[in-house]
Formats: C-alpha cells, sequence, structure tokens
C-alpha cells in the first residue's frame, strides 16, 4: 500500500487566477498559494495581497469558516476590528468579501475575500485573499482591492 498525493482521500487544492492591478507583481511566498505586491508601496509597509487554499473537512457555512479564521489566535495578535461583512457573487462563486482594521503592528486597512468551493467527496477548499495597506492609504486601496477581488476565478 502507498500514500500519494494528490489523491481520492486527498485531493490536490483546486485552482484559481486574479488579475493584478497596474503597479503590481507577484512574489514568492513560503506559505501562501500565491502572493503578490504594488510595487508602488510606501517606505513603511509593503501593500499586498496574500491568497490562500486551505482544505476544510467538516460542513461549515462560509460565515462560519471566515468567523473561526478572523478570530483564531493568529488573528487575535494583530488586534482586528472586523468593519463589515458583504455576501456577493465572484466568478459566479458565493463569496464573503469583508474589511478589517488591524491595531498592530501600526494601524492597518484589510480586505479580504472568501470563496468555500464544495466537493462531492466531503473534501471542501476555502479560497481566501487578504490584501493590506496602511490604514491611512485605506481609501486609496480599498477600491483596488475589490476590483481586483472581482477578477477571481477558480477552477474545481
Amino acid at each position: 500500500m502507498e500514500l500519494t498525493y494528490p489523491s481520492k482521500l486527498s485531493p490536490a487544492p483546486v485552482s484559481f487566477r486574479l488579475r493584478l492591478a497596474e503597479g503590481w507583481e507577484p512574489r514568492p511566498h513560503a506559505s501562501a498559494a500565491a502572493f503578490a505586491v504594488d510595487t508602488r508601496s510606501p517606505e513603511q509597509f509593503t501593500v499586498n495581497l496574500l491568497m490562500l487554499t486551505t482544505r476544510v473537512r467538516r460542513d461549515a457555512s462560509l460565515e462560519e469558516l471566515v468567523e473561526a479564521a478572523q478570530s483564531s489566535p493568529q488573528t487575535a495578535q494583530f488586534g482586528p476590528t472586523v468593519q463589515r461583512r458583504v455576501r456577493d457573487e465572484i466568478g459566479g462563486r458565493e463569496a464573503l468579501l469583508s474589511v478589517l482594521t488591524l491595531a498592530k503592528p501600526m494601524p492597518l486597512f484589510q480586505a479580504q475575500v472568501a470563496v468555500l468551493v464544495r466537493r462531492d467527496s466531503g473534501i471542501h477548499d476555502l479560497v481566501h485573499g487578504y490584501a493590506t495597506c496602511p490604514a491611512a492609504l485605506a481609501k486609496q486601496y480599498g477600491a483596488v482591492f475589490r476590483a481586483m477581488f472581482e477578477t477571481l476565478t477558480i477552477s474545481a
């Protein structure tokens, strides 16, 4: 008997793509599915977009998964405050968009997108993105983040 990946019991995550705004470039990242930065970022902070895929085995709603991620100890260390959450459709799939402010290490604005891709096997994929900039630049970047999120397409 062999243990293999991907396999029927452990399928590879879904693939995705999104269009980056002008001036943004992909960069390598050790733990993200994909990562990009704005090459015109202010000196004190590199404005970035981090995309993750997470395998989900339980039948939870998109809201429950987003709430769990936003209240996790890893997130709590940044002092998050959820400003709003909005249901939307992105790439033909149900999505949850969130806006947060983070208190640490400096005041930050973060836009998030989350899409749950359900599979017949009972193993689902949560595709989630985090776009972050200094809070003082939220007006400038908010629309840019949303525009990039709206181009997200996922192939299951």
